[in-house]
């Protein structure tokens, strides 16, 4: 019981640290592109993504040795969705992650800042992934009083 209290409170911070770290992308993509808020992204970005691993990390190791069978997840459409959600955010999180690298290089290398529009389009999905996770949240609790078994 202990271990299971431990992971899931691990998971659950987690968590959090993800949701806060895209907030903060979101707030600083809301300024002017500049040198700082580049360096800034990319620092910022590399935490979301272990903060992502991190919760897939600490998530299959409580279907492996949490206080519930791994069926009770398996069997389940909702967490399944759960799944799926998350899937589809870590594929959002990839065009904004590449972005940020291309204009750290190309300003490295041009001294250019990003163009407006394509800073704002980032921003975009940066707010789509921040508003598809509480249905990760939503999910989980529906789970926890086993909805979809």
């Amino acid at each position: 019981m202990t271990l299971d209290f431990l992971l899931a409170s691990g998971h659950h911070i987690v968590l959090l640290l993800l949701v806060s770290v895209l907030g903060g992308e979101a707030l600083l993509l809301r300024q002017p592109p500049s040198e700082s808020i580049l360096r800034t992204l990319g620092r910022v970005d590399a935490l979301y993504g272990l903060s992502a691993l991190a919760l897939l990390i600490i998530g299959s190791v409580r279907l492996s040795a949490g206080a519930k069978d791994i069926s009770f997840y398996s069997g389940n459409p909702v967490f399944w969705i759960k799944i799926a959600v998350f899937v589809i955010i870590g594929l959002i999180s990839i065009v904004p992650t590449v972005r940020f690298i291309r204009w750290k290089r190309h300003f490295s290398a041009t001294g250019q800042l990003p163009e407006a529009a394509a800073w704002q389009s980032t921003r975009k999905l940066v707010m789509v992934q921040l508003h598809l996770l509480p249905f990760v949240a939503i999910a989980a609790a529906a789970m926890a009083r086993g909805i979809g078994h």
